[in-house]
């Protein structure tokens, strides 16, 4: 029978449940993971106390909220803005949307080029249609890089959060991410849906 299992604290941040830092890299995070979700799997006290069963099952549903909100580097940074600012998630997330500043031009061009395809589809101008399906594939493959990029961005902003980097100054990039993400996904769900 293993030793008697401690608690996580449900008041910890998730950072302090997993040992890791806010930058910490997916091997890092994984590998905390792995170590606690042994050490708390509830198969592992099947034949333990009552007490000692449900400390087993909340703390490994802790660490499991906790991976999965740290893993993915948008919602580690939306985890960051409500740990610190205690902003709901409607706070960081299409509420807060705003177009990036280095695709406003294309941005322009792309509403455009969407409300034509639109109304082309609409009417049924299949030579319109084929026309604009380029423009509005590009425009796509531009997004998602630029979507990508958001999350090289938030890596870096972690990197410096560990340096010791003023906080709220990193508080407010984070912020303008998640906004600028916001905005990325509202349009790549837009575009998707006229292309599907």
């Amino acid at each position: 029978m293993p030793d008697p299992l401690q608690p996580l604290s449900s008041t910890a941040s998730y950072f302090e449940l997993l040992g890791v830092s806010v930058a910490a890299d997916d091997a890092a995070l994984t590998r905390r993971f792995h170590i606690l979700s042994r050490l708390y799997h509830p198969d592992r006290w099947a034949t333990a106390d009552a007490e000692t069963q449900t400390t087993a099952l909340d703390s490994s549903a802790l660490v499991n909220d906790a991976y999965r909100t740290l893993k993915d580097p948008f919602t580690r940074a939306e985890y960051l803005l409500r740990r610190e600012r205690s902003t709901r998630p409607d706070d960081t997330k299409d509420s807060a949307a705003k177009p990036p500043q280095e695709l406003f031009a294309q941005v322009l061009e792309l509403q455009e080029a969407l409300m034509e395809y639109q109304e082309a589809r609409l009417d049924e101008e299949k030579a319109t249609m084929a026309r604009l399906r380029p423009t509005l594939e590009e425009a796509k493959g531009e997004f998602e890089a630029a979507y990508a990029g958001l999350a090289d961005k938030l890596r870096a902003l972690f990197a410096r959060w560990d340096a010791g980097d003023d906080r709220e100054t990193l508080l407010d990039e984070l912020a303008g991410i998640s906004g600028t993400r916001g905005y990325l996904r509202r349009v790549l769900t837009n575009l998707n849906g006229t292309l599907g």
